[in-house]
C-alpha cells in the first residue's frame, strides 16, 4: 500500500481529531444560557427546529455528493461541491426560521439555541453557514448562466 492511497484517510482522521478537540474546548466556555434561559431549556424548546436543521444539513451535503454520479459531472468539477456546501448551509437556516416562526418561538433565540446545540460559539456556527449562503448564490448564478 502506497502512502498516496492512505493520505486522504490520515488527513481526515487528523481533521476529525482537531475538530473534536476544538469543540470540547469551546463547550467548556459556552454561555450557560440566553436571556435567562438555560442551554437545556433552549434545546428543549427549540428541539424541532434544531433536529430539522441538522437533518437538512445532511440532506444538502449528500445531495451535492450525489450530483457527481447522478448529474454526470467529472470528479474535478467544482459545481456539485458548491451546490452541496450551499444547500447544506441554506437549508438549515431556512429550517430554523420556518419552524420557529410556525411554532411561535423567537427567531433569534432559535438561532442561538441551534448554535449552542452544536457545541460551538454562535460565530463559529454561523461563519461557515454564511460562507455557504454565498456559495449557494454562486451556484444559483452559475445555473442561471
Amino acid at each position: 500500500m502506497e502512502f498516496d492511497s492512505i493520505s486522504p484517510a490520515i488527513s481526515g482522521v487528523m481533521g476529525g481529531m482537531l475538530a473534536t478537540s476544538l469543540v470540547a474546548r469551546w463547550s467548556r466556555n459556552l454561555p450557560g444560557g440566553y436571556r435567562g434561559k438555560s442551554r437545556q431549556r433552549l434545546a428543549r424548546e427549540h428541539r424541532a427546529s434544531i433536529w430539522t436543521a441538522n437533518a437538512l444539513f445532511f440532506v444538502g451535503l449528500f445531495s451535492g455528493v450525489a450530483l457527481y454520479p447522478l448529474g454526470g459531472f467529472a470528479n474535478t468539477d467544482w459545481r456539485p461541491l458548491l451546490w452541496g456546501f450551499g444547500l447544506a448551509s441554506v437549508l438549515p437556516l431556512l429550517a430554523i426560521a420556518v419552524v420557529s416562526l410556525l411554532s411561535g418561538r423567537r427567531l433569534k433565540e432559535a438561532f442561538v439555541a441551534f448554535a449552542l446545540g452544536q457545541g460551538s460559539p454562535v460565530w463559529v456556527t454561523y461563519l461557515p453557514l454564511g460562507a455557504g449562503v454565498v456559495a449557494f448564490g454562486f451556484a444559483v448564478a452559475d445555473l442561471a448562466s
